[in-house]
């Protein structure tokens, strides 16, 4: 073989193997390049269920305040107002026939309305010629145990809904979100959009109203 046959057949098989290291080289990159992808949208997936699960805590704990708020509402009322008590426990009756979300807005709309019964009223004043026997003071015992653990956990929860609503929008809002699964972003939305600002919205009222039924019978305790 002449010198420059030698000189073409090595410049071919130069290339040759240069154009299969560029390819594998591509194909080494492309997969680095996948997986970080997968590792982003894992890491975004990740960060949107523990947004959701926080929400659905939030949720929780004010759905039970408002429970507590008002078995201590209707209470005092069976003790001030007893026909008043009776009306309210039939309306509470069907209430309790609907459930999740839907519930929670009838319930507080429920609490809201007992608040115009006690309004303008010296509760305390009642209270005084009401409480004077172990068993009506044993019953203000549990009032106050709602009424201050309604105050407690319902403050938690409108502390909570307000930052995490703002964390789920700008989560909503960011690249990291796209390609998430439909479901995911669904169920951040709603809490983002209606749950999260019906607590911040109605949320203070009642714990000022759970506030103000404390207080009335904390002296009696």
């Amino acid at each position: 073989m002449t010198k420059s046959r030698l000189r073409r057949a090595l410049l071919i098989s130069l290339t040759a193997v240069s154009c299969m290291l560029f390819q594998l080289v591509s194909a080494h990159a492309f997969g680095l390049s996948d997986l970080s992808s997968s590792a982003e949208t894992a890491k975004s997936a990740a960060e949107g269920t523990s947004l959701l699960s926080k929400a659905k805590k939030v949720y929780s704990g004010f759905y039970d305040s408002t429970e507590n708020l008002i078995d201590a509402q209707t209470a005092t009322m069976s003790l001030i107002n007893p026909t008043r008590h009776a009306n309210a426990v039939a309306e509470l009756g069907s209430i309790n026939s609907e459930s999740g979300v839907s519930k929670l807005f009838k319930m507080v709309a429920f609490s809201e309305s007992m608040d115009s019964t006690t309004q303008g009223m010296d509760l305390t004043g009642r209270l005084t010629a009401i409480l004077t026997d172990p068993a009506s003071l044993e019953k203000a015992k549990g009032i106050y145990n709602n009424a201050s653990g309604a105050y407690t956990s319902g403050s938690k929860s409108i502390i909570e809904a307000k930052t995490l609503y703002q964390e789920i929008k700008n989560f909503i809002a960011s690249p990291s979100s796209k390609g998430l699964s439909e479901s995911l972003l669904s169920g951040l939305g709603s809490y983002s959009d209606k749950i999260l600002p019906f607590i911040i919205e109605h949320g203070p009222a009642r714990v000022k109203t759970a506030a103000g039924i404390a207080d009335a019978f904390k002296g009696f305790l």
